[in-house]
């Protein structure tokens, strides 16, 4: 067998050495430089160059162009853990105020007060009328019910009922029944102790052109101005 002359051999190589270090320089000129240095750097394809030629010279400079860019977006993609991280959190802690503890508004509390039953002007006569507009008057305060005679609520014929039973007349539970068993007594001649009827409704007669009366549920049992009606005498 021929053995190659080592020298012959040595340069055989040196022409491929001579263009391997040449793209070795293109694609270190790529990644730092740019494509725009890049292609400062490729050498002018001669009028002898081939086409396959030119495509496999553009083929690498765009490799080496996708490497280049690859290369940068793995940096940056290690990069946004370790630095953005911390920075947003401590962006985070700064920016949230600090928790202060809220003490609740203390509501004013009313002074309380007991309403008192405001008492009228009118002295109760003497005898028996007395007692009955004296007790009548010892409800003013207490709450209106319908169809109840005390001792803690009444309704207007109730109260008139319970009244006159204290001196022993015994009157019924309803306000028409009541006027048609009493004496009607004329206008101007009205006594402390009479009974005034209206449609639906009694009082009892307190003097001064006053009167005592389970009113209603919102108003209870209170003293107040007569307002018409006709007077009927028990006693």
């Amino acid at each position: 067998m021929h053995r190659a002359d080592p020298g012959v051999v040595l340069n055989a190589s040196q022409p491929l050495r001579r263009i391997a270090a040449g793209t070795t320089v293109l694609a270190l000129s790529a990644v730092w430089l740019g494509s725009s240095a890049a292609s400062a750097a490729q050498p002018k394809p001669s009028s002898v160059t081939t086409a396959d030629e030119v495509a496999a010279l553009q083929a690498h400079v765009l490799a080496d162009e996708e490497a280049r860019i690859a290369a940068l977006e793995k940096a940056d993609r290690a990069y946004r853990p370790i630095h953005l991280s911390s920075r947003d959190t401590a962006s985070r802690v700064v920016s949230s105020p600090p928790a202060t503890a809220s003490k609740p508004p203390v509501k004013k509390q009313p002074p309380t007060t007991t309403k008192q039953p405001k008492q009228p002007s009118v002295a109760p006569p003497s005898g028996a009328a007395g007692t009955v507009v004296s007790w009548a008057l010892g409800q003013v305060g207490k709450p209106y019910r319908y169809a109840a005679s005390g001792p803690n609520a009444f309704d207007c014929s109730g109260l008139v009922m319970a009244a006159y039973a204290r001196v022993g007349v015994k009157l019924p539970h309803q306000s028409e029944q009541i006027a048609a068993r009493g004496r009607k007594v004329p206008s101007g001649q009205w006594r402390a102790g009479d009974v005034i009827h209206m449609p639906g409704h009694v009082a009892i007669y307190i003097g001064n052109g006053k009167m005592v009366e389970a009113a209603n549920p919102q108003a209870g049992v209170r003293v107040a101005p007569v307002r018409g009606g006709t007077a009927y005498r028990f006693l």
